[in-house]
């Protein structure tokens, strides 16, 4: 078996703590772990971490290739970056030639595609049902798995069962987000679940039924890895469920009970995580009196709520949202509200990776910037200059090595060191263990692309 992990995805809805260059599959949601990593290891409990191959974007490359590397090594070499989005359907093309092409795999083998940004517990029975799944895949069918529902959801797109077979069931239908009075009939009908958006298949059934329904795609795909990948573009935007998945013969069906959220909400957090007496979620440094059924989720520093019922409250170091549990879908129209003021709050995190490691941004104002540099080891970062600003380099713990003009020192813990502006400098870290900096920026001008970068 292989496993395609489509970690691609970029979205705002759980705004302000997910943004545009940090979705949600990066967020430390569970226990401390980002749902990127939870993914990683329940596909790993299905097949060997050689057999995993990611699909995300050129923007989050380093980024899921810090995490893969942090629950196993071997994750970290079979990942894709797409030259541009192109949805799930082109995503899972160019996986599929990649297992063909760099893992030798088999016409017969199974793959399993799975999200990277759903909560899904107890490992144990999801394990049970893709193992199923993927049975069902080896007899030459297109795989969905469809979540029981539990309440009449709006916010899914449903799968109607028909005829069982062998323990699945024929696909009758898909169909849309329903209305309420929509929904409400599905839940007592039975036999309507929601769309999970989690596939199986074998490579020889998806080529096949990706040349029926999807021809352009399927010739894109058809030459070598590298020809798909320079091809990327052209492909139509298209999900799976559009491209094959609603258009197939061969679709089946394995209904799926056990908890799962796509997390598309504040609200859906709320709903599957573990709550006090009174019904709260308390995440981080979060502190509730008197308050009841509400969700507060700290990121950087004491929140406190009192007297309040039914309330979200989610904060991060430069926003804080304030909502009424039950209106988080309003979150995306503030989004949007914010988006057109230009606000840099909905694309830019704080803390923002790098392929030399991460830095978050302290404090800012009028000419100044403090930012907190973390330098992996081993990594340098290229020779560059600022044309704007000067930088006050203060190392906290670790040690540095820096070039300022044509001088090449060590900076050790506890020491400084100041660099004029425009002046060619480096910055790196030969050690084997991580450093970390406290930068100080200062003049007229502070944002990122006041970098004139040179070739070492």
């Amino acid at each position: 078996m292989k496993v395609i992990v489509l970690a691609g995805g970029r979205g705002t809805r759980l705004w302000p703590l997910s943004r545009e260059r940090f979705p949600k599959q990066f967020l430390k949601l569970i226990d401390g772990k980002s749902l990127l990593e939870c993914t990683y290891r329940r596909a790993i409990a299905l097949a060997d971490a050689q057999d995993v191959v990611t699909v995300t974007s050129a923007d989050f490359l380093f980024l899921t290739k810090e995490i893969a590397e942090s629950v196993n090594p071997k994750l970290a070499e079979s990942i894709i970056a797409e030259p541009v989005g192109k949805n799930t359907a082109p995503a899972v093309g160019l996986a599929v030639r990649y297992i063909s092409e760099k893992l030798q795999g088999s016409p017969d083998e199974a793959l399993l595609v799975l999200t990277s940004d759903h909560i899904i517990e107890p490992l144990e029975k999801f394990v049970e049902y893709m193992k199923l799944g993927m049975l069902a895949a080896e007899e030459g069918y297109l795989v969905t798995f469809g979540i029981k529902p539990t309440r009449p959801e709006t916010g899914f797109g449903y799968i109607q069962i028909g005829e069982t077979m062998n323990g699945f069931h024929k696909a009758k239908r898909f169909v849309e987000k329903p209305d309420l009075e929509t929904a409400q009939k599905y839940l007592s009908y039975g036999s309507y679940y929601w769309n999970s958006g989690m596939f199986g298949f074998t490579t020889a059934t998806f080529l096949e039924e990706i040349s029926a329904y999807q021809p352009q795609i399927y010739e894109l795909l058809n030459g070598s890895l590298e020809d798909a990948v320079r091809n990327f573009e052209k492909m139509p935007s298209i999900s799976m469920d559009y491209a094959i998945m609603e258009k197939s013969n061969k679709v089946v069906v394995i209904p799926m009970e056990l908890s799962w959220s796509d997390v598309g909400s504040w609200d859906s957090y709320y709903d599957v995580m573990e709550k006090d007496q009174e019904g709260n979620v308390l995440v981080g440094d979060a502190v509730a009196l008197n308050a009841k059924n509400s969700l507060v989720f700290s990121d950087s520093r004491l929140i406190t709520l009192a007297g309040l019922e039914d309330t979200l409250v989610v904060e991060t170091q430069d926003a804080v949202l304030i909502a009424k549990k039950g209106d988080s879908q309003e979150v995306r129209k503030l989004v949007e509200e914010l988006k057109a003021r230009g606000r840099k709050e909905i694309t830019e995190h704080p803390e923002m990776v790098r392929p030399w490691g991460r830095y978050k941004v302290l404090d800012s104002g009028d000419r100044y910037k403090i930012k907190r540099v973390l330098l992996k080891p081993g990594k340098f970062l290229m020779p560059q200059m600022h044309r704007h600003r000067s930088e006050h380099w203060v190392v906290i713990r670790g040690t540095a090595q820096v070039k300022i003009g044509k001088e090449t020192f060590l900076l050790h813990e506890g020491e400084s060191t100041f660099v004029p502006k425009e002046t060619v400098h480096v910055l790196g870290n030969p050690t084997d263990s991580e450093v970390e900096i406290i930068e100080v920026e200062n003049g007229d001008y502070l944002e990122e692309d006041d970098i004139v970068v040179y070739d070492s």
